[in-house]
């Protein structure tokens, strides 16, 4: 912005300027021509008829006399600048009385014009200040009409790309006239079909996870009957529909609780932490969940105690979901490792807890989509170990909801992913 307002200014001052040196140069001509003007002199009088005849037969240079007006003038006989042979006066004649009593040219000449250069200076002066002038003016309506709704434009969809689906363009911006309004007017219509349809989406899910919670207690308890009745022959069946029915009642719950995550966040409650010691009561049930997997946890570091503002139990969830997934991914015989380290970054503090496994790890285009909602990265796999792509959803949201963010990158070598959670310390 502000280099092209020094174009405009350069380019009026440009053209001001040059109109400047032009009238300067017409103002200097018409200087030179009234000076010039009095230095000319008037024509010479025609010689009289007196002086014409006074001189016939005679020769060049032969004396003469002739009658004037002054009286009787001797001369010689020559051809004056009229080309006229005449008898030409010894002295020269006095200017008649009316031609004398005429406003002498010299009297011009004596008196030199005054030097316009003072008014050269003003000329540049004013010009440059009004180029300036309207460069402002052009500017501020560049600015007031173009520049503020698109940043207002940026504003709003940066908000609803972080999520904020609420907002809006506003009705200063969409009630003009123009381009620029037209594009607000559509964005906010985008927005309110986006906000529509998400909003259908949340309902759904949290209706379907209420209404399938009562026939699942209903299930698990006829479950119990026909397994006291059939006896433990029928048991291996009945076995396999008990985890089925367990597999689908975690799965409603993690619904319920990513609805809530999503809806409810003012409602969550939060206090003062020591997320080291939250991570050592985690890791240690995990652990003992792993072993029998031949699989295991392990705390690299872990400052204590290191205090934060948080639900202990939405980052407990989290952390869990987190373990829970490296411990599924990671290679038969292998620890998934787990630290916890204070570090400085944009002038905050921040509490930094990474999880590293030694699983296949992710590709890279999908970093990012790990943590949406029901988001597989090998459909086949994921249905083989029981995962629905819900936990990392709900470890994501739990952190933002902190203030913090959660990452995932490959590790070093091409084995293991790491998962990094950043949570702001007070």
């Amino acid at each position: 912005m502000v280099a092209a307002l020094l174009r405009i200014a350069v380019f009026f001052g440009v053209i001001i300027v040059s109109l400047a040196a032009f009238s300067g140069a017409e103002e200097g001509g018409k200087q030179e021509q009234a000076q010039a003007e009095p230095q000319r002199q008037h024509p010479r009088r025609p010689a009289p008829a007196e002086a014409v005849s006074a001189c016939e037969g005679k020769k060049e240079g032969d004396s003469c006399t002739f009658k004037s007006p002054h009286g009787m003038l001797d001369g010689q006989c020559m051809a004056g600048l009229e080309n006229i042979f005449a008898c030409r006066p010894n002295r020269r004649l006095p200017e008649p009385t009316e031609t004398t009593a005429k406003p002498q040219p010299a009297a011009v000449k004596q008196t030199a014009p005054a030097s316009p250069s003072w008014r050269y200076a003003v000329l540049v002066i004013a010009c440059v200040v009004s180029a300036l002038a309207a460069a402002l003016f052009v500017w501020f309506v560049f600015f007031r009409y173009v520049i503020m709704p698109l940043r207002r434009l940026r504003r709003v969809t940066e908000q609803l790309a972080e999520g904020n689906l609420s907002a809006r363009v506003g009705e200063g911006l969409v009630s003009r006239g123009g381009e620029v309004a037209e594009l607000g007017r559509d964005v906010d219509r985008m927005a309110v079909r986006i906000e529509s349809l998400v909003g259908a989406h949340q309902r759904l899910i949290r209706d379907v996870s209420h209404e399938l919670r009562s026939p699942l207690s209903r299930l698990n308890v006829a479950l119990e009957l026909a397994r006291q009745q059939a006896g433990q022959s029928l048991s291996a069946p009945f076995d396999r529909i008990e985890r089925e029915s367990n597999r689908l009642n975690e799965l409603i719950s993690q619904l319920l609780m990513l609805t809530r995550l999503e809806n409810d966040s003012a409602m969550i409650q939060k206090t003062s932490l020591d997320v080291a010691a939250l991570i050592a009561e985690i890791a240690a049930d995990v652990d003992f969940e792993a072993r029998n997997t031949g699989r295991s946890v392990v705390v690299k570091a872990a400052q204590s105690p290191l205090m934060i503002n948080g639900n202990r139990e939405l980052l407990r969830q989290a952390l869990e979901n987190l373990l829970r997934n490296a411990v599924r991914y990671t290679a038969d015989g292998t620890a998934v490792e787990l630290s916890l380290r204070k570090r400085e970054s944009v002038s905050r503090l921040w509490a930094t807890i990474e999880i590293i496994d030694y699983g296949p790890g992710v590709p890279e285009p999908e970093l990012k989509d790990i943590f949406r909602p029901f988001y597989r990265v090998n459909e086949a796999h994921e249905r083989q170990s029981g995962g629905a792509g819900v936990g990392l959803a709900i470890a994501d949201r739990a952190v933002l909801l902190h203030g913090g963010r959660l990452t995932a990158r490959n590790t070093s070598g091409g084995t293991g992913l790491t998962m990094k959670m950043d949570l702001p310390l007070p």
